[in-house]
């Protein structure tokens, strides 16, 4: 979401379009991960390594904005975007946890019980497709972190001549307005 009662219509087409090719995904190849330990290894193999990459990202999120706030009124005002940025980073996470969780659920299922072990197969083969989809956004992610931790380094290294000019400025705008 954009702001207060404000809909990001491409976020939610985004979100709509990863859904439904992950529903489609996991109702038809679902055969294609019966039986196939290996399918399901590598799935689990790419999540464990995207689970410890976020956790990576998610640490990194903060520190920009500690660097770039000059005081605790900024501080106060930045709380609510970290909290978002965390908070998609985590759920990211927890649906990477999820996915190994129904992986190993499908490995404890009783073979006997065929109409579960599907189930569990569409759920996993969907869950990982979404969860795979809504990953391509962490690239972007750390970019913007990367350089959010540059222009907080470009203003801790501001000659005071020129901070003094841009506070001024920002000064003058607040007064504008």
């Amino acid at each position: 979401m954009s702001g207060a009662g404000n809909t990001d219509w491409v976020r939610l087409v985004k979100l709509i379009g990863a859904v439904a090719v992950s529903l489609y995904v996991g109702y038809r190849f679902q055969p294609a991960v019966a039986d196939n330990k290996d399918a399901v290894n590598t799935v689990v193999t790419i999540f464990s390594i995207l689970a410890g990459f976020l956790i990576a990202v998610i640490t990194f999120v903060a520190e920009p904005i500690l660097k770039q706030a000059t005081d605790w009124n900024e501080l106060q005002k930045m709380k609510d975007t970290v909290r978002r940025k965390l908070f998609r980073q985590k759920i990211l996470f927890f649906l990477y946890l999820l996915t190994l969780g129904l992986a190993l659920a499908m490995y404890l299922t009783p073979k006997e019980m065929v109409d579960v072990l599907r189930w569990l197969q569409m759920a996993f083969l969907s869950l990982a497709t979404f969860v795979f989809l809504a990953s391509f956004s962490l690239p972007g992610s750390l970019t913007r972190i990367q350089m959010e931790r540059y222009d907080a380094a470009l203003d801790a290294s501001r000659p005071p001549v020129v901070s003094a000019a841009k506070q001024e400025a920002e000064r003058a705008t607040r007064l504008q307005n």
